[in-house]
């Protein structure tokens, strides 16, 4: 047991990564043995650490205790700021300066009760141990446990739309246009509508619909989501169904199989057997990696597993990167051969807010808007966001030999403070931000997001799926 326990500061100090890796196996494309080798190399550098730390200290049960406190305090944070922005998320403390210093003094505090009580370290080592020893039953059990969902959601029915498998030639796409258009699906996360910026947050969004307008967009005024949140809205908008149809067997519904069906879904199929590439733009692995696209830009994992539950996070800029890269990466995927089917899910101007109006750094500020200070944060960040759909857009036409198809499309609206009243705070979140830009002219374009590639199949590539009926779920 004494052995044993010289060994605990290490393993707590993989565990958080080694649980994300597991967590997000299926989307992460880093082999597990560099995984295993960076991890044994931060447990080896613990384990000198605390042999160090040993031989000024000369007493083994308080080295380990005193360096188990330093690893929470290093490789536990993140968990931390989660506990506190989920259970305070209404208060100000929203900002990591906050949150790190309630941490470090926690810490610090721990470090010296536990110094004062060094008598009793043998005890205190038997409590670590026990805890470590749970911790790793629990998180093998939750491996078993995946494993199991995964077997079982192999099993789910999806339900084909008509001619979903009936494979197209590019003669049949170009009977219309002359051409097979290219077809860009961007997504800025949470973006609102007009209406609801204008009713509530005071702002005009004039300008920057003059700009799409000036291009030829079509603004969609009474637009709405069907769904309040990513994970419901963007499978049922990508399959053409609405979800309780979409999955056969309401029991195997999960996070899992949302986020399957949205990764490889019935549009990205219908357009890869119109002889289409698949060309997947992320900003954020949780939920749309694009591992299933012929062509992918988005962020490595790796990073994440390592950083993300640490105190250094909050200092790595990954929330700018990732976005900034996601705009950026329309260059290369405007520049692919055509035909091309390119969907980019940004993951703004929904939280955490990290840019100013102008792209200026303001900290990372996690609270979807649930306050009067998020609202004018949220503002900011959608003004920036504005900037880079501009210079998305100027840059696709540019790259474009002949006119595409271009649509903006937010998955829901955002999350208003509960003071506005719970029909308020529901109408905004499903009323979102619509925009067409089309090589022909089109009437009637649907004003939901269900109906939204149903539009386009039927009106553009001669399918007869036809529009569903517009539900809020």
């Amino acid at each position: 047991m004494k052995r044993f326990v010289l060994f605990i500061p290490s393993l707590l100090a993989v565990f958080p990564s080694l649980f994300i890796f597991f967590k997000n196996k299926d989307v992460i494309d880093i082999p597990f043995y560099i995984i295993l080798f960076l991890l044994f190399g931060i447990g080896t550098t613990l384990f000198l650490c605390l042999l160090i730390f040993k031989f000024f200290i000369k007493n083994d049960s308080i080295a380990v205790v005193m360096s188990v406190i330093a690893v929470l305090a290093v490789f536990y944070y993140g968990y931390f700021y989660e506990i506190i922005i989920t259970g305070f998320g209404n208060f100000s403390l929203n900002r990591h300066i906050e949150v790190i210093l309630i941490w470090s003094g926690c810490m610090i505090s721990l470090w010296f009760l536990a110094w004062r009580i060094k008598k009793n370290a043998d005890f205190l080592c038997k409590i670590i141990c026990i805890f470590t020893m749970v911790l790793f039953t629990v998180f093998l059990i939750f491996i078993a446990v995946d494993n199991v969902q995964k077997i079982l959601s192999k099993n789910s029915k999806i339900i084909s739309m008509e001619n979903a498998e009936e494979a197209f030639s590019l003669d049949y796409v170009n009977s219309f246009l002359g051409y097979a258009p290219d077809v860009y699906y961007i997504v800025p996360d949470g973006y609102e509508n007009a209406s609801v910026l204008e009713k509530f947050f005071g702002y005009d969004n004039r300008e920057f619909f003059s700009h799409l307008e000036q291009k030829g967009f079509v603004i969609i005024k009474n637009s709405e989501s069907n769904y309040p949140n990513t994970l419901f809205s963007m499978p049922a908008t990508l399959n053409m169904e609405y979800m309780d149809k979409l999955i056969a067997d309401p029991s195997l519904d999960s996070l899992l199989v949302r986020k399957k069906i949205f990764e490889k879904s019935n549009v990205s199929d219908l357009f890869e057997n119109f002889g289409y590439q698949y060309v997947a733009i992320a900003s954020d692995n949780t939920s749309f990696s694009g591992d299933e696209a012929d062509v992918r830009f988005g962020p490595n994992l790796l990073f994440r597993l390592f950083i993300k539950p640490t105190i250094f996070d909050p200092f790595s800029r990954r929330f700018r990167s990732r976005i900034l890269n996601a705009f950026n990466s329309f260059n290369e995927a405007s520049a692919l051969s055509s035909p091309k089917f390119v969907l980019a899910h940004i993951i703004a101007p929904h939280d955490p807010y990290v840019f100013g109006p102008n792209g200026e750094r303001i900290g990372i500020n996690t609270g979807a808007a649930h306050s009067e200070n998020d609202m004018k944060l949220y503002l900011g960040q959608l003004k920036f966001v504005n900037k880079e759909l501009e210079r998305a857009i100027d840059v696709i036409l540019k790259n474009s030999i002949r006119p595409p198809i271009i649509i903006i499309q937010s998955d829901h609206g955002v999350s208003l403070p509960d003071s506005y009243g719970a029909e308020n705070v529901q109408d905004a979140r499903l009323k979102n931000l619509s925009a067409f830009l089309l090589p022909k002219k089109a009437e009637n374009l649907p004003s939901s997001n269900i109906n939204t590639f149903r539009f386009i199949f039927d009106y553009y590539f001669g399918t007869s799926f036809g529009l569903l009926e517009n539900k809020k779920k």
